[in-house]
Formats: C-alpha cells, sequence, structure tokens
C-alpha cells in the first residue's frame, strides 16, 4: 500500500515538473517572439517614411528642373527679343536718317519697336519674380529690402508698432509713400494673403473728408463701390473716421485708435541689365 502512494505522489511530481517546463518554454518563445515582431513592425515603418521622403525629393527635383527650364527659357527669350529690338531701333535710325523713305514704314518699326519692348518688359518681370522667389536679395528687385512686391507697387507691412491714423501716413510720408491704396480684387487679396497675424489691424490710406463729405483716398480719388461686399458698404456708407483693414475685410474706425498700418509706394522699373 504504502509503494502505491509513492508511486502516486512522484507521477504528480513529475506530470507537475513537466507542465511547469512546458510553461517555461512558452514564455521563453513568447519573449523571444516579441521583440522580434516589434523591430519588424519598426523596420517596416522606417521603410515606409524613407519611400515617401524619396518621393518627395523626387517630386521637388522634378519641380525645380521644370522651374530651371522656364527660367533658362525666358532668359533666352529675353536676350533674344534684346536682339531684335537693338536691330530694329539700328533700322529706325537709319530710315529717319534718310528723308525720301516712307512714312508708313518708320510706323511700321516704331509698332514693332514698341510691341518688342512690351514684350520684353513682360518677360523681364516674370523671370525677375522667379529670381526673386527662389534667390535672396537678388538685384533686380524693384522695391527695397523689406517691402514686397506685387505688380506695380511695393508695400511695407507695421506690423510690430501702432499709431493713430495721422501719425501712421507720417511715417509712410517719412518712407517716401503713402497709407496703402486698393485700386482692384486682386490687389485686395494679395493683401489678404500675407502671412500676418489674423488679430491684426492695418490702417488704409482711406478716409472721411469733411469738406467734401466723401470717402477719400489719399490722392483725392473716391473709392469705387465694386472693391467692397455689402457688409463693408454698408459700415462706409453709415461711419465717418478712417479704414483699417482686417483679414482682407475693410472695417471702419476712429482716426486716434493706434494700430498697425501698410504703407505702399510705386516699385521701380525692372532692368534688363540686372537680370544676369
Amino acid at each position: 500500500m504504502s509503494d502505491e502512494v509513492t508511486y502516486a505522489t512522484l507521477t504528480l511530481q513529475d506530470s507537475t515538473g513537466a507542465r511547469n517546463n512546458r510553461l517555461a518554454n512558452n514564455l521563453r518563445e513568447q519573449r523571444g517572439k516579441t521583440p522580434s515582431s516589434t523591430w519588424r513592425q519598426a523596420a517596416l515603418g522606417l521603410l515606409l517614411v524613407c519611400l515617401m521622403l524619396l518621393a518627395g525629393l523626387v517630386t521637388l527635383g522634378i519641380m525645380f528642373l521644370q522651374m530651371s527650364n522656364e527660367m533658362n527659357s525666358d532668359s533666352e527669350e529675353l536676350n533674344r527679343l534684346q536682339k531684335i529690338t537693338h536691330q530694329q531701333q539700328d533700322n529706325l535710325s537709319q530710315q529717319l536718317s534718310h528723308p525720301g523713305n516712307l512714312t508708313m514704314e518708320e510706323k511700321s518699326l516704331k509698332s514693332q519697336i514698341s510691341k518688342l519692348l512690351k514684350r520684353q518688359g513682360q518677360l523681364a518681370i516674370k523671370l525677375c519674380q522667379e529670381l526673386i522667389l527662389h534667390t535672396s536679395d537678388h538685384r533686380c528687385n524693384p522695391c527695397p529690402e523689406t517691402w514686397q512686391w506685387h505688380q506695380d507697387s511695393c508695400y511695407y507691412f507695421m506690423a510690430n508698432e501702432e499709431k493713430t491714423w495721422t501719425d501712421s501716413r507720417k511715417d509712410c510720408m517719412d518712407k517716401n509713400s503713402s497709407l496703402a491704396k486698393i485700386d482692384s480684387w486682386e490687389e485686395k487679396n494679395f493683401l489678404k494673403s500675407r502671412p500676418l497675424p489674423t488679430s491684426s489691424f492695418f490702417w488704409l490710406g482711406l478716409s472721411w473728408d469733411h469738406s467734401s463729405r466723401n470717402w477719400l483716398w489719399e490722392d483725392g480719388s473716391i473709392p469705387s463701390p465694386s472693391l467692397f461686399n455689402t457688409k463693408e458698404l454698408a459700415q462706409i456708407n453709415g461711419s465717418k473716421g478712417c479704414a483699417y483693414l482686417q483679414k482682407g475685410n475693410i472695417y471702419i474706425s476712429r482716426c486716434s485708435a493706434e494700430i498697425s498700418w501698410i504703407c505702399e509706394k510705386t516699385a521701380a522699373p525692372v532692368k534688363v541689365d540686372n537680370l544676369d
């Protein structure tokens, strides 16, 4: 009887030990698998990031090549137009030196030169804009440093200082400019698109003139109603004071309020010689 008990006890102990060994082996296998799985996922994630970066670099490379080709093409076209213009001007000089030549020929040459100069100017502006976008402080820039160029004007955004409308106007005059005047929706959208704080307010060169009892820009011109939306027109028609810009919209305030301002002046002509 005692032998049977001993055998049963040993059998139970062996069975328990085997089970513990299997559990330990399973735990070791799981521990061995978990890091491997984690590293595999991390490697796949890094590979995906690398592929995305590679795709981005390829896209940027293609865009750069396209831009470079366009700029080279514009530059070559500009040089070609310069040569033709000089030739036409020489021809015109020769025609004028011989009084017997026909007036029609002179008019034709003048017309051709005028068209060539206009096309040359357009290409020069386009090329200069590209150079400024992709080259820091290029000498073809028709605006002073820290001023922003758009079409025929240069703009200065005084965002870190606040003054009354009168003092803001004086500051612009000291910079050989005036408070900004909006002549078109395109110009209005340009001012709206500038990366400025959304809470900023900027004086414009528009104010109520008591003598004429009308809203006038600094140059004495009357603002076009087509440049204002319904809410803006309602404010202007029902208020007196000075106009300011916020988030691309025009509002009215008392002129003694102190806010930021925008100066504007005519851009210098783009010189073809400065495009080299």
